[in-house]
């Protein structure tokens, strides 16, 4: 475009150029025009979203603190967290990944992290985010159970189930055993030790007292206390190995010996048992204070907690991981590192009873209280202890349903009086048939 400019006198005898008319008209329009369309993009855009980095988090009920994931955003200023409480979660979260539609950046994973191995190509290696740099602050079993076949660190650690032994101080007490938690775990070292005390429990209550809830629950924390369950590390069964033979043997002692309530664990029948004095102990994790505590809260202050008999084990505990659907996984990263950094994970323990994986978080006063429910123990430094001295063991995505067919076959013992030797050997039917399919 050719320049046309006019001289303009100042009456200080100074000049200077001037656009003509047309050419400053054009300008004015073009300003205007451009004006007009940032406001339109703007709103298009939508307020504050022009410069935040958005991140979808799947998670279920009191599986993290709600608390601190409306921080996030405050914490992060750059970051706009969408996270949705999921009911029947594995189905949904199963069903977006294997379709790959609408799978979040961020997914809790229960306890059985193992199942999802098989798709741990659709998450994020969290070495490659800078995972090693924190493995020293968590506790080395939880998080080796965040590593897949291949070596990835798909999982970042949440809660821990350390497991001990729940027991009636009173019912103890008047079966003649010890009630002080160190010398009920000095006196019930071995699961033998603790059938003889069940055996003495019956005899000293005429038979109304019983030392088991159930003898699933038996088998599954004795299976649960060894370092090789069901698979070793090449995925070969053994599940007919000792360690397995050990617990199916232990599990029927107990129903041969008549001291088992027989009552399953999530039933009300259970609730009563616990309530009304008919189940004087259990093994169980961390996790199951609350339960018991709304279970039998007329029971109050006659709870106490000591080792587990057999050694220590780990039941449930959760993890977080990065979706390869993530188009921000640094991002998210640096968000699941703050959830669950140790002074969010002493946060999580107050407000929903999670308990810690992080080292350092186990030995906070915060951790640390007399429980009136439990006779003013302050019950944690057992569990502690427990979570500390944990080994690492092995699990695989078969581990569950093994698991499920020795269960399914030890409820035909204890309700039906099936033949032990017949329902073992049906249970290997059941575990081959399911290895196979």
């Amino acid at each position: 475009m050719g320049q046309h400019f006019m001289k303009v006198r100042f009456s200080m005898n100074h000049t200077i150029d001037r656009p003509s008319r047309r050419v400053t008209t054009s300008i004015i329009s073009m300003l205007c025009l451009l004006s007009i369309f940032m406001v339109m993009l703007s709103a298009c855009a939508g307020p504050g979203s022009s410069s935040k980095i958005q991140l979808t988090l799947w998670y279920w009920n009191r599986s993290i603190d709600d608390s601190l994931i409306q921080q996030v955003d405050k914490v992060f200023p750059n970051i706009d967290l969408r996270a949705e409480k999921i009911d029947n979660y594995d189905s949904k979260v199963r069903t977006s990944m294997a379709g790959h539609n609408g799978v979040p950046d961020i997914l809790g994973i229960n306890a059985n992290i193992a199942t999802y191995f098989p798709d741990e190509d659709q998450f994020v290696d969290l070495r490659t985010l800078g995972s090693d740099s924190i493995k020293s602050q968590y506790l080395d079993w939880k998080w080796n159970l965040g590593v897949g076949p291949d070596g990835k660190q798909i999982a970042l650690p949440m809660d821990t189930g350390p497991t001990a032994l729940f027991y009636r101080e009173d019912l103890f007490a008047k079966a003649g055993l010890p009630t002080d938690p160190q010398q009920v775990t000095d006196q019930f070292k071995s699961w033998d030790n603790y059938i003889q005390a069940g055996v003495k429990m019956k005899q000293a209550t005429n038979g109304k007292v019983f030392m088991f809830d159930n003898i699933n629950n038996v088998f599954s924390q004795a299976v649960g206390q060894q370092a090789l369950q069901y698979f070793d590390r090449s995925n070969k069964y053994i599940g007919t190995q000792d360690t397995v033979k050990q617990a199916w043997s232990l599990a029927n002692q107990v129903h041969q010996d008549g001291i088992s309530a027989n009552i399953d664990n999530w039933s009300t029948e259970w609730n009563a048992g616990v309530s009304n004095g008919t189940i004087a102990s259990f093994v169980g994790a961390v996790w199951m204070k609350q339960v018991l505590q709304d279970a039998a809260p007329n029971t109050s202050g006659k709870w106490r907690i000591a080792r587990a008999p057999g050694g220590d084990g780990n039941s449930g505990g959760s993890f977080l991981t990065i979706t390869k659907a993530s188009p921000h996984p640094k991002e998210a990263f640096e968000v699941i590192k703050w959830l669950e950094s140790p002074a969010n994970q002493l946060t999580a323990y107050k407000s929903l009873q999670l308990f810690p994986s992080a080292i350092s978080t186990l030995d906070q006063p915060g951790m640390s209280a007399k429980e009136a429910f439990y006779g003013g123990q302050d019950t944690n430094q057992i569990f502690s202890v427990v979570a500390k001295a944990i080994k690492r063991f092995y699990f695989n995505e078969y581990s569950d349903i093994v698991g499920g067919a020795y269960s399914d076959e030890l409820s035909l013992v204890a309700q039906q009086n099936k033949n032990p030797q017949q329902a073992w050997s049906d249970a290997q039917t059941e575990i081959q048939r399911q290895l196979l399919r």
